[in-house]
């Protein structure tokens, strides 16, 4: 096997993609092996996971968990056992810490315009029942308990320090307003705040501390557990509301390799653009299976002619590649208020009434995006996550000067059959840095859940199809171009606003979800 260069990046980001091919030798890096000596806590990849996890056994290792997904361990090595495995041929990265913090709110009044469920048009059908039998796994910070989820709300699993399925930050349970809210605390106020599919179940997957802080390992292990418990709790939407810096190519990201293998098993994976502004997108939002959310500013009214993007959601062209597919509401947004989070607690003048919240990002526009993708699903049950995308792309409203639309929920809902199939190169291709085969799934209706992933390639399996409609889907692609991404490194959660002002002058924190190289 060639052998791999350490990554000295502020997040994990290694160049084998072992969840998604078997056997297949890494190309050599460029970076130096300096940094391996100083850290202890690293992802280590290769062939599958228990393969890892022998190597770093052998080399006097501990494995503090697996990564099946991405076939590898999350383990704390000595800086020789760390060399001796780059030297047998494994990927070795740093497990760094990512961290949240946040800084100050604008003031924003109760009586606050809630235009972000009518600006996504959910037509005349939507009721409080839209999106009922689908659940959307949400990687987070948690959920707590609130009225508007009641009943649907389901504590998946907590991979934090936490142990206690508590979201003490905030940030998660906004999400989950977002994306399922239904609207019960506000029933006898006037204006009902509610999510784009109220009727959908949110399933959990903590994966933050209670200072909002995590580790890449554990956000890949959430992924993971979210792919596995598919089945059992009815997932088809996997949200994911952070972002990261890219560096190189999509193909050599861990978290890219997570997603696609996510997306191939059947869950429609709906990621944040990020909020770099325009000539960034973030990472794994700039990979080419996902469905990739921008924000838009409504200007406070339901129509879209007059949506604007605003200067913080990323966007980008790489290789002819175009990010983000499609726009959704994500300025002053109105979300489910966690009272006595850390956000809550910082920031009293973003509360709306006493049981909502006002936030501004691209995570925003992610859960709308989400909650729409549950609605399209509770109505076509055999639809793959190429369908959802494909007709959310080709439903979207014009946004004046964005090459992405809006958010369209009803013009989405009645879209007629069309070849959606997506044809990329997969992550972790060929050469582990960008010259992979071109693939294309065909898909079937049941995603592959006893199927482990570092068995066999998914982009070398053929798929049959029942799908959206009754008969296979003729006519050109929807989509004409291929997206390109770039490596994971230095995450960061997307939503950097909660209201007019930034969590701070730097974004969320100075180091965000780790550390801008």
């Amino acid at each position: 096997m060639a052998r791999t260069k350490w990554r000295g990046t502020a997040v994990a980001t290694a160049v084998w993609t072992a969840a998604l091919l078997a056997g297949v030798a890494p190309a050599a890096a460029s970076t130096s092996t300096s940094t391996c000596a100083a850290t202890e806590a690293v992802v280590v990849r290769g062939p599958s996971a228990t393969a890892a996890a022998a190597a770093v056994l052998e080399a006097g290792g501990s494995v503090v968990r697996r990564l099946d997904l991405v076939g590898g361990v999350a383990a704390r090595v000595s800086a020789s056992a760390a060399d001796r495995l780059i030297g047998s041929g494994l990927a070795v990265d740093p497990d760094d810490t990512a961290r949240v913090t946040s800084d100050s709110f604008a003031p924003f009044g109760a009586d606050a315009a809630d235009t972000q469920l009518t600006a996504v048009d959910p037509g005349p059908s939507w009721d409080l029942q839209a999106g009922a039998g689908v659940a959307v796994a949400l990687v987070d910070t948690g959920v707590d308990e609130r009225p508007d989820l009641a009943g649907r709300l389901v504590h998946g699993v907590d991979l934090s320090s936490d142990h206690d399925d508590v979201d003490h930050y905030g940030h998660g349970t906004f999400m989950a307003g977002l994306i399922a809210g239904d609207g019960t605390a506000s029933a006898g106020s006037g204006v009902r705040h509610t999510g784009v599919a109220p009727g959908a179940t949110v399933v959990s997957v903590k994966v933050a501390d209670a200072d909002g802080s995590t580790t890449v390992s554990t956000i890949i292990a959430g992924i993971g557990w979210a792919v596995d418990h598919a089945d059992q709790y009815g997932i088809g939407v996997l949200n994911l509301s952070f972002g990261a810096p890219p560096h190189g190519s999509f193909r050599a990201d861990p978290m890219s390799a997570a997603v696609e293998a996510a997306w191939a098993s059947g869950l429609t994976v709906v990621v944040a653009a990020g909020n770099d502004g325009a000539g960034r997108v973030t990472s794994p939002g700039r990979d080419p299976w996902v469905l990739t959310a921008g924000s838009t500013d409504t200007a406070g009214t339901a129509t879209t002619a007059d949506d604007t993007v605003p200067a913080f959601s990323g966007s980008g062209d790489r290789d002819g590649v175009r990010k983000p597919d499609v726009a959704a509401p994500g300025v002053s947004v109105i979300s489910l208020r966690d009272p006595g989070s850390a956000i809550d607690v910082q920031h009293p003048s973003a509360r709306v009434g006493d049981d909502y919240f006002v936030g501004t990002g691209t995570s925003m526009a992610t859960a709308e995006t989400a909650g729409a993708a549950a609605v399209l699903l509770a109505t076509h049950p055999d639809a793959t996550p190429d369908d959802v995308k494909g007709a959310v792309i080709d439903s979207a409203a014009p946004v004046r000067r964005s090459r992405a639309g809006a958010l369209d929920l009803a013009a989405a809902l009645a879209m007629p059959a069309a070849d959606w199939d997506q044809a990329h190169g997969a992550a972790g291709g060929d050469d582990g840095e960008g010259d992979g085969d071109v693939v294309r799934m065909l898909w079937s209706a049941t995603r592959w859940s006893a199927t482990r992933w570092s068995a066999t390639r998914w982009s070398a399996t053929r798929w049959s199809a029942t799908r959206w409609s009754a008969t296979r889907w003729s006519a050109t692609r929807w989509s004409a171009t291929r997206w390109s991404a770039t490596r994971w490194s230095a995450t960061r959660w997307s939503a950097t606003r909660w209201s007019a002002t930034r969590w701070s002058a730097t974004r969320w924190s100075d180091v965000g979800w780790g550390t801008d190289p």
